[in-house]
């Protein structure tokens, strides 16, 4: 079987669109490409995520049973309680998911500063109204 690397045979039609349109399919398969990535990670960590709500759900019987028989510090019974009061140790210890296991990429930083209204003299470095707020 012959493999044919040649543009024109293949996708004639991607040497025809603009540079703007090529770019941004280029972007939509790059994102498209960390997506699958992405859940290919999420399945891999379902199995410990299961694991982990196992032994979160465990933790939780353990604590709310020392505390129903008076066993649990006063310092962890605190630590376990809302601010009115009542013991919720739920409130505190959640079983993770596996797609909150597997990081989301950072987004790219801004090429531009962020506008302010205020901005330094950089001379004096005193801050300095804006133009649009000086009216």
């Amino acid at each position: 079987m012959a493999i044919i690397t040649d543009v024109e045979k293949l996708r004639p039609e991607l040497l025809e669109i603009s540079d703007a349109e090529f770019e941004r399919r280029k972007a939509e398969l790059e994102m498209a490409a960390a997506e699958r990535q992405r859940r290919k990670e999420i399945a891999a960590k379902e199995a410990i995520a299961a694991q982990a709500a196992d032994h979160v759900e465990a933790i939780l019987a353990g604590v709310k049973f020392l505390h129903d028989n008076g066993i649990l510090p006063e310092k962890l019974v605190g630590a376990f309680s809302r601010s009115d009061g009542t013991f919720s140790p739920a409130t505190l210890l959640r079983a993770p998911t596996a797609e909150s296991l597997v990081p989301r990429t950072a987004r790219a930083k801004r090429d531009k500063p962020k506008r302010t209204r205020r901005v330094r003299d950089p001379k004096t470095g005193e801050l300095v109204p804006s133009k649009a707020s000086r009216g």
